[in-house]
C-alpha cells in the first residue's frame, strides 16, 4: 500500500504584501528560517496599495489560513492610501481597531526596516531617488529604483546575523504609524519567534466576535 502523504500541522500565515520589496523581504526571512518552524508563511505580492483590501477580503472569506496579515508602507502624510486600507479592514470586521491587529507597517516605507539590517536608519521619505545614496552606502547597490534585480540583490545581503542587529535597532524606534521613521514590525516578530500559538486564536476571536 502506498504511503499516505504527510499532512503538515504548521500554522499557515498569509502575509499580503503591498509590493515587491515587502514580498522579497518576507521571502528572504523565510529562507533564513529565523522564525519558528511551527509557522508556514505565505507572502502574496498584490503590487499596489489599492489591491490590498480586495485580496485581504478574498483570503479571509476563503478561510484557508490560520491568520491573514498585511505588510505595507504608510507612504507620507496625510497617508491617504494607508488610511483607506485600515478603514476598509475595520469596516469589513465591524471593529474600529481591527486593522491595528493585522497590519504590519513601516513609515515611510519598508526600506526603513530593510536598511536597519545594515545600520542605524531614520528615513523621512519614500523617494527612491532621495534614499538611493544611503542605500548604496549601506548595501553597495547603486542607483536604487526598486528594480527586481536590485531588490533581490539587497535581500541576498540579509543574514541571520544582521537580522539580530535589525531587531535591536527597530526595538528602539517609535511604533506609531503617523510618526516618521517608525514601524510595528517588532510586535509581529515577537509572535513569529514564539511557538506559543495563542496569539492566532486571540487574533481571530477579536476579528470575528
Amino acid at each position: 500500500m502506498a504511503n499516505l502523504p504527510q499532512i503538515s500541522k504548521k500554522q499557515k500565515i498569509c502575509i499580503i504584501c503591498e509590493g515587491l520589496e515587502d514580498h522579497s523581504y518576507i521571502n528572504r526571512l523565510e529562507e533564513l528560517r529565523v522564525w519558528k518552524d511551527v509557522y508556514d508563511f505565505v507572502p502574496i505580492n498584490v503590487k499596489s496599495a489599492s489591491n490590498i483590501f480586495p485580496r485581504y477580503q478574498n483570503e479571509y472569506n476563503n478561510n484557508s489560513y490560520s491568520a491573514i496579515l498585511v505588510f505595507c508602507d504608510t507612504d507620507k502624510a496625510p497617508y491617504r492610501e494607508y488610511a483607506q486600507v485600515k478603514r476598509k479592514i475595520n469596516e469589513f470586521h465591524n471593529k474600529t481597531s481591527a486593522s491595528s491587529k493585522v497590519v504590519i507597517f513601516a513609515n515611510p516605507c519598508t526600506m526603513q526596516i530593510i536598511l536597519s539590517h545594515f545600520g542605524d536608519v531614520m528615513l523621512t521619505t519614500q523617494s527612491k531617488r532621495t534614499n538611493a545614496p544611503l542605500i548604496c552606502d549601506l548595501t553597495g547597490v547603486a542607483d536604487y529604483d526598486a528594480h527586481e534585480d536590485q531588490v533581490k540583490a539587497i535581500c541576498r545581503k540579509i543574514t541571520r546575523t544582521n537580522y539580530e542587529a535589525m531587531k535591536l535597532r527597530i526595538a528602539n524606534i517609535n511604533r506609531g504609524d503617523q510618526t516618521t521613521s517608525s514601524t510595528n514590525f517588532m510586535d509581529f516578530i515577537e509572535r513569529f519567534e514564539s511557538d506559543d500559538l495563542r496569539w492566532i486564536k486571540t487574533l481571530n476571536k477579536a476579528l470575528s466576535e
